[in-house]
């Protein structure tokens, strides 16, 4: 295989599906898509994101709205033809199919119906391999039809779909994230096999070697070690939860002022992770995109009293440790929570180069016995 895969990356963010191919050496990003939008009430362009990935990547994603966009267009934009997309990564939002979303249960998301128009790119382009990942319940949740709709579109086009769920944590990233793996092959049949990690990754594996930082402060070695600033109340809220997993659950009853109302005091189970601290020895709970605050998650410090850093986040969410994210304090959260963890691409970039460098020694092989066999006539 001496020329490169050329790889498009619809819904591209800040690179973290990318990433993964991009740093494996076999493939060349030749395309990348993303409006920029996190929910719809924020307005285009509010995640920043395609400075991120360009600064990353050296390739500005076009700021296009995947539900209308043709693909022709998309690849005027960059210049490439159909014959140039090997790899086609097309990881749609998941917010509409979670289920953690009350609203999911009765409602079907608009922007989950981008995941059968993924079937509209691989018709154009013919690509030899198509990769996706999603929440678990793209796969079996209540609107599970848009992917059993994108699965008989690209069989129809001639592709075999592989799809799984996994834990995450099982092949190395120090987070519980169930997350759905999808890969089609054009023509054939590609199961990738993630390689086991020898054992569970914790928080204190991927963090505990970090200097010691306060809130508000950025560390002078490294820009991305940084997290935002809180007031006295918050700050105090913090101080009365125990560190190494500690919840609101245990702020002290002399305290309880501190509380605030989603801390239902009536329901002791709910909402468990709310200003909760990680624990040093466990793998972290997933990493969404609200994690630009602790009352949205268990995203504080083990034993710090403060957020976790970009940094740190982006550790947890498995991305290299020289990996930049621009834009807004906020937007750079957001753009770790709505990732693909880079771990994991990795691990499917070499699944894709070893499958299609097996195809190019058939096919070398297939030409040496013709000739052979014309040598003998």
């Amino acid at each position: 295989m001496t020329k490169k895969l050329g790889v498009v990356d619809l819904f591209s963010g800040a690179g973290g599906m990318s990433c993964g191919f991009k740093r494996h050496g076999a493939f060349q990003i030749i395309g990348a898509a993303d409006l920029e939008v996190a929910k719809p009430s924020y307005g285009v362009g509010a995640t920043n994101c395609n400075a991120t990935y360009e600064h990353n990547h050296g390739l500005r994603p076009a700021n296009m709205n995947l539900a209308t966009t043709e693909p022709e267009t998309l690849a005027e934009h960059f210049g490439f033809t159909p014959d140039d997309v090997d790899v086609l990564i097309s990881c749609a939002p998941c917010t509409g199919f979670s289920q953690k979303q009350a609203k999911n249960h009765a409602n079907d998301d608009a922007r989950n119906q981008l995941v059968r128009r993924t079937a509209l790119f691989a018709a154009a382009w013919k690509p030899r391999y198509i990769l996706m990942e999603n929440v678990k319940e793209l796969l079996s949740g209540r609107h599970r039809h848009h992917f059993e709709g994108l699965y008989k579109d690209l069989t129809a086009l001639g592709y075999e779909v592989f799809a799984e769920v996994h834990d995450l944590s099982e092949f190395g990233l120090p987070q519980k994230r169930l997350r759905a793996l999808v890969v089609a092959k054009l023509g054939g049949r590609l199961a990738p096999q993630l390689t086991p990690a020898p054992k569970v990754r914790s928080v204190r594996d991927a963090i505990s070697h970090l200097p010691r930082l306060e809130a508000g402060e950025t560390h002078p070695d490294d820009p991305m070690h940084v997290c935002p600033a809180m007031n006295d109340v918050t700050r105090a809220r913090m101080q009365a939860i125990p560190k190494d997993g500690g919840s609101w659950i245990d702020i002290p009853a002399d305290k309880s002022h501190l509380r605030i109302p989603s801390m239902n005091v009536e329901k002791p189970g709910s909402y468990p992770d709310v200003y909760g601290r990680l624990a040093w020895d466990k793998p972290a709970p997933t990493v969404t995109r609200e994690c630009s605050s602790p009352g949205n998650g268990r995203y504080t410090h083990p034993e710090q009293d403060r957020l976790l850093s970009v940094r740190e986040m982006s550790l947890l969410q498995g991305y290299p440790k020289d990996y930049v994210f621009l834009g807004p304090l906020s937007s750079k959260y957001r753009q770790i929570g709505d990732a693909v963890p880079p771990l994991i691409s990795a691990m499917l970039a070499e699944a894709v180069a070893s499958d299609a460098l097996g195809q190019a020694l058939e096919e070398i092989g297939r030409h040496r016995s013709v000739g052979q066999l014309a040598l003998n006539v």
